[in-house]
C-alpha cells in the first residue's frame, strides 16, 4: 500500500473536455452521446463518437471521472480512534487494496482522527494527489461535499449516516438486530436485556440496531421496559457492572443480553461474571457485528450477527468500478446481510 507524501506522476490521456471542444459541445451533450443516453441528434452522436476515436478516448480508458488531478491515485480514509476496530477494518482494507492494484490503481491510506477540522482534511485529501476516495466508517459532510464539488469521488463504506447524499457501501444494521432477536425469541427468551454504548460518531448504527431489535419484540408481542434497554458511556466494566446489576440480581432476572456489537458483549461477558452469572447457563448472549479477532485464543467466543468486511471491500470497489464505466448521476446505496455465527453463547430456555 502506497503512503501518503510520495510522489506521484500522471499520464496525459485525452478527456472528455477534448472530445466536446473539438465538436463544440458541452460536456454534457458528450457524455450522453457516448453514452448513447439523452435527446441527442444522431448527427451530434456521430460527431462526438468520431472525435472520441480520433482523439483515441475511451471511457475505459479514463483514470478517475472528473478528476482534477487525472491520475490513478486512490485515497483510503479510516479512523483510528478506535484500536478494538483493527481486526475488523483490516479485511476491507487489503481487498480494497488489493482490487485497485489489479485495476492499475495505486492505493493512498490517510488516517484520521473522529472530530478532525474539515478543512485540514480537505487539504490533506487534495495534497495526496487523488482523484477517488474510499472513507471507512469516518464521515463528514461538508468535507464530502467539497471534495466531490471539486471532482473526487467519494464512496463512503460501513458507515450509513450520508446514505442518501454520497454513494455508500454499508452493513444492513436494522436487518442484522432483527434477526439476531428473533433468534434469541425462537430460543424461548421473552426477558431481554439491549446493551448499548454511546456513538456519536456513527448515530444511525445506534438508532438502526435498536429498532431493528424493538421491532422482533414486537412482533412477538414482547414488552421491553425501559430500565432493559441499558446505555453506557464507556467500557469500563465497573461501570458497566453497575448498569447491570439492578438488572440482574433482582429474583426474576432477565434470560438474554443483546450487546450493540461484540467489543462490548465482550465486557458484558465479564460484567454479568462479576455479578455471580454464568454464560450460556444463566444468561444467553448475542452482539452483531464480529469486530473482534476470534481467530486468536484469548479471544471470548461470543455469538454474532456476523459482518463479512472482505464482502464489503469487494462491494465498494465493485460500486467504484461501476461509477468508472458508466455515466451514473444517481446516488447509490448497497447493504450488506450479517449472518448468524453461533459460538455456544446462546442457549434454549428450558
Amino acid at each position: 500500500m502506497i503512503k501518503y507524501g510520495l510522489d506521484s506522476t500522471a499520464v496525459k490521456k485525452p478527456k472528455l473536455l477534448d472530445v466536446a471542444q473539438r465538436v463544440g459541445v458541452s460536456l454534457s451533450t458528450a457524455s450522453l452521446a457516448l453514452a448513447g443516453k439523452g435527446r441527442v441528434s444522431a448527427q451530434v452522436r456521430e460527431q462526438v463518437l468520431a472525435a472520441a476515436d480520433a482523439l483515441g478516448y475511451r471511457k475505459r480508458d479514463r483514470a478517475l471521472p472528473r478528476s482534477p488531478v487525472g491520475h490513478r491515485y486512490v485515497g483510503i480514509l479510516h479512523h483510528e480512534d478506535k484500536e478494538h476496530e483493527w481486526g475488523f477494518v483490516r479485511p476491507m482494507l487489503l481487498q480494497i487494496e488489493s482490487s485497485l492494484l489489479h485495476h492499475g490503481f495505486f492505493p493512498v491510506l490517510l488516517p484520521v482522527r473522529i472530530g478532525s477540522d474539515p478543512g485540514g482534511l480537505f487539504r490533506l485529501i487534495t495534497e495526496a494527489g487523488v482523484g477517488a476516495l474510499f472513507s471507512i466508517h469516518f464521515h463528514n459532510e461538508e468535507l464530502f461535499a467539497r471534495l466531490e464539488k471539486r471532482g473526487t469521488l467519494v464512496i463512503v463504506v460501513n458507515n450509513s449516516n450520508l446514505q442518501n447524499k454520497f454513494d455508500s457501501v454499508c452493513v444492513d444494521d436494522f436487518q442484522g438486530a432483527y434477526e439476531g432477536a428473533l433468534y434469541l425469541i425462537k430460543l424461548g427468551h421473552r426477558d431481554i436485556v439491549y446493551l448499548e454504548y454511546a456513538r456519536p460518531d456513527l448515530p444511525a448504527i445506534v438508532a438502526d440496531r435498536f429498532i431493528g431489535f424493538k421491532k422482533a419484540l414486537d412482533e412477538s408481542r414482547i414488552v421491553l421496559p425501559r430500565e432493559q434497554r441499558v446505555t453506557v458511556r464507556s467500557f469500563d466494566l465497573d461501570e458497566l457492572r453497575r448498569a447491570l446489576s439492578p438488572l440482574f440480581e433482582r429474583t426474576k432476572k432477565p434470560t438474554a443480553l443483546f450487546a450493540h456489537d461484540d467489543y462490548i458483549g465482550v465486557f458484558a461477558l465479564h460484567a454479568l461474571k462479576a455479578l455471580g452469572l454464568q454464560v450460556p447457563e444463566d444468561v444467553s448472549l448475542i452482539a452483531p457485528g464480529d469486530v473482534l479477532d476470534y481467530s486468536q485464543c484469548y479471544i471470548p467466543q461470543l455469538t454474532t450477527m456476523r459482518i463479512n468486511t472482505t464482502s464489503l471491500g469487494k462491494l465498494a470497489c465493485n460500486l467504484f468500478f461501476d461509477r468508472l464505466q458508466n455515466n451514473i448521476e444517481e446516488i447509490h446505496m448497497l447493504k450488506l446481510k450479517q449472518q448468524l455465527v453461533r459460538r455456544g453463547t446462546c442457549t434454549e430456555l428450558k
